[in-house]
């Protein structure tokens, strides 16, 4: 367990309430009022699970590569304060979910990438989707505690 999610969540935990949806359409304020002048901080993690694809998904923060999205993993980035898009596809948006997130100055997000099946038919056709979404942290700190921190995971 890293210290720096222990801190984290500590931190969070006095300064962030409520819970946070995604919704595609329009971007979120996450996080509150600003903690500190400085970076967003941005989680992004992938829980264990069976029957999963076969292939990691690179995750993009505003059309640019950024991590691959591991399966029982989590990484993670600074960003600069303001509105950001997080998505899996960015060239197939029909088969990602778009996650629009407005980050405070110092405010941190946890985001989830999970996995599903598109075309599964009886022919074996099989096409994995990708989606991202803002986690409320009281759910998303226990899931990744477990799981190991990426460093510099690219």
């Amino acid at each position: 367990m890293s210290k720096r999610i222990i801190a984290v969540a500590t931190v969070l935990s006095a300064l962030v309430g409520g819970t946070h949806s995604a919704a595609a359409a329009k971007p979120q304020i996450v996080g509150g009022a600003p903690p500190s002048e400085g970076p967003a901080h941005v989680f992004i993690y992938r829980n264990f699970r069976t029957g999963t694809p076969p292939n990691d998904p690179m995750i993009y923060i505003d059309g640019s590569p950024t991590g691959v999205a591991r399966i029982g993993s989590v990484f993670e980035r600074d960003v600069p304060p303001g509105a950001h898009v997080f998505t899996t596809d960015p060239k197939r948006p029909e088969l990602a979910e778009i996650s629009s997130v407005a980050l405070a100055p110092g405010s941190t997000v946890y985001l989830a990438v999970d996995d599903d099946w598109v075309e599964d038919d009886t022919q074996g056709s099989r096409t994995p989707v990708f989606s991202i979404a803002p986690i409320d942290p009281v759910i998303a700190l226990p899931q990744i505690q477990r799981l190991p921190l990426e460093r510099g995971a690219q």
